[in-house]
């Protein structure tokens, strides 16, 4: 099976091209638009993605979070006293050097993170109901070449 180059979509009168890329990106940013929103949670966009790479590399220093989220250490400084403010992460002591902290996910930081992955799944499992099987099918289909998608994306922003 030979594979068919992606194509705009057709143009509407009045209106430009978009291409696969540009719909992609649109679509994605609107489905985590909606899961943000349907979490009902008092952490911010920047509190939440803190979060989830905290998650992923615990315990990790402040600088090199900063540095995984593209942001000043400065910045995610102030991200995490909010966390900390919020019992969603804790300060433990560097095993390398005792004058550095690190940070890591509490009890109730898990706890919030489980409650948004819980609450985006059950979102998306009633968008799928919504569609018909052929569409259900379809993006089952896609997920290997999205997940793939997703990891160059990752590689690219590390390197």
């Amino acid at each position: 099976m030979t594979a068919t180059p992606l194509r705009a979509k057709p143009v509407k009168p009045g209106h430009q091209e978009t291409s696969p890329a540009v719909s992609l990106r649109v679509a994605v940013a609107r489905i985590h638009r909606a899961l943000r929103i349907n979490a009902e949670n008092n952490v911010t966009p920047s509190q939440a993605s803190a979060l989830a790479r905290i998650e992923q590399a615990e315990p990790v220093r402040l600088g090199v979070l900063a540095q995984l989220e593209g942001i000043t250490a400065a910045s995610m400084s102030k991200v995490v006293e909010s966390l900390e403010a919020q019992d969603l992460l804790v300060r433990v002591p560097d095993p390398l050097d005792g004058r550095v902290s690190m940070v890591e996910i509490s009890p109730t930081g898990r706890k919030l993170i489980q409650k948004f992955r819980s609450a985006s799944t059950r979102a998306i499992e009633g968008a799928l109901d919504s569609l018909s099987a052929e569409e259900q099918q379809i993006i089952h289909e896609s997920l290997p070449v999205l997940e793939k998608l997703s990891e160059i994306l990752q590689t690219r922003q590390s390197s």
